[in-house]
Order: C-alpha cells, then sequence, then structure tokens
C-alpha cells in the first residue's frame, strides 16, 4: 500500500484526540497523520486557507462534523491538492441552528461552558450504548482546554458557512462517506445523499454508533479510513495512464 498523508480535521470543541485510534493505527502502517487545529479563524473559509498554507502538496483530509465541513471548503479551494477525502458525521448544508447556536453562545459567555456541553451538546453526540465515563470525560477535557475562546469563534464559522451542495456534484478522487446508525445529529439519510452526489464515494454506516464515530467505533472507522487510502488517487491514475500511454506510443 503507498503512503497517504492524512490531516484530521476534529468536530466542533474537539482536538486530534478525537483521532487518536486511527492515527495511531494509520502510521504504524506508514502512512503520515497529523491534526489540524480548528481554532484560528471565524469562519470555514479561512480555517482551510491556514490548513492549506501548512499541508503537503498532496494531502487526504479526513473530517468529522465540523471538520468534515473544513474538508468540504479544502476541495473547493485546491481540489489540484486533494488526493483523498473522508467525510465522517458531517453535513454539506448552511447552517440550520443560528437560534439555538446564539442561545448557546449566550450562556457560555456568562460562563456556562461545561453546562452547555453537559446539557445540550453531550447527551446528543453519542449512542447510549457508548456513553462510558472514559469517552464523556475525553470529551469534558478537549472542550475545556479548547474554551470559550474557541467556542465563540467555531460558533461564529458554523454559523456562517455556504451550502456545499456544488462542491460535493465536483469531488474526483476517492470518498469515504461515513456515519453512526444512529447519528442523531447528522443522520445516515444525509450521508445518503452525500454519496448519491459524490461520483468516487463509498457510504459506511456504523451499527450501535452516535456523532462520534471515532471514538465509538474506532476499529470501524479505521478499517474504512485503512480500504480508503487503498484507493488509487486521481492524479495517481492518471499517471499510470501517461505512463501507460508513452509505453503504448514506444512500441
Amino acid at each position: 500500500m503507498s503512503q497517504t498523508s492524512f490531516i484530521f480535521l476534529p468536530g466542533f470543541m474537539c482536538d486530534g484526540r478525537l483521532f487518536a485510534p486511527q492515527m495511531k493505527a494509520l502510521r504504524d502502517e506508514g502512512h503520515a497523520c497529523a491534526a489540524a487545529d480548528l481554532t484560528g479563524a471565524r469562519t470555514i473559509e479561512a480555517l482551510a486557507e491556514a490548513i492549506l498554507a501548512q499541508a503537503p502538496d498532496y494531502f487526504a483530509p479526513v473530517g468529522l462534523s465540523m471538520g468534515g465541513i473544513v474538508a468540504l471548503e479544502l476541495y473547493r479551494q485546491a481540489p489540484e491538492r486533494i488526493s483523498h477525502v473522508a467525510l465522517l458525521n458531517t453535513t454539506f448544508r448552511a447552517d440550520r441552528a443560528g437560534a439555538q447556536r446564539m442561545v448557546q453562545l449566550d450562556r457560555v459567555r456568562q460562563g456556562e461552558l461545561d453546562l452547555v456541553l453537559r446539557e445540550e451538546l453531550k447527551p446528543n453526540y453519542m449512542h447510549p450504548a457508548n456513553r462510558s465515563p472514559t469517552r464523556l470525560n475525553l470529551l469534558a477535557d478537549m472542550a475545556a482546554k479548547l474554551g470559550e475562546t474557541a467556542f465563540e469563534s467555531q460558533t461564529a464559522a458554523l454559523m456562517a458557512r455556504q451550502d456545499y451542495e456544488e462542491v460535493l456534484a465536483s469531488i474526483e478522487c476517492p470518498t469515504l462517506v461515513l456515519t453512526g446508525d444512529s447519528d442523531a445529529i447528522c443522520p445516515p439519510d444525509l450521508h445518503r445523499e452525500i454519496a448519491g452526489a459524490v461520483q468516487n464515494s463509498r457510504l459506511v454506516i456504523v451499527p450501535r454508533c452516535g456523532h462520534l464515530s471515532s471514538l465509538e467505533q474506532p476499529d470501524s472507522v479505521t478499517a474504512a479510513l485503512r480500504d480508503l487510502a487503498r484507493e488509487p488517487s486521481k492524479a495517481k491514475m492518471n499517471t499510470r495512464e501517461l505512463t501507460h500511454q508513452s509505453e503504448g506510443q514506444s512500441a
């Protein structure tokens, strides 16, 4: 298997630990893996620009939830640099939760970040069977380390995001579309729609899994990413085609 350069894009109020199982497994197999910071700007476009400024020339974004939206923006800005795309538990639609986000933001500004996460966000994240103390504590620690400023900047970015339906139709590289069968935030039907719009995609719906597939069912997500890496990228396919054509001309 040839090496793939993966850049992992975490979900809302999460950091690279969201993908720790996948990054370890893929690094052990020779792939390059890095996690991006999605707290440095207040728009999806600016977050993608910052990633592109530091990313390898050719890489595979793996985005979960908010990270999947950033992955679509990366493809929109630089399709020639994207070898593969993984869209996990995400959406392509413009924001529809502005009023709810503003209420949450007001509470966070009043010092209620932990309460907002515990009362409104965490209960919707995972399948009931996967809500172990270890996973819940990790979610709390990631959010606490990112803090109120990150909550505000990420909320602003999500509220201002565009619709990416046209981007889906333009994707030509191998694409993984994955969600949990119990994802209440970005449900399976939404991912069926995404997969139907991307011409070279594979849809995976993970059983007994909610919105945080990489933590809830890490082995299933790792296996799906491993399969994605085996798919030849468009650039690599073109290289082989050109080689074959040259050989034919020489003959």
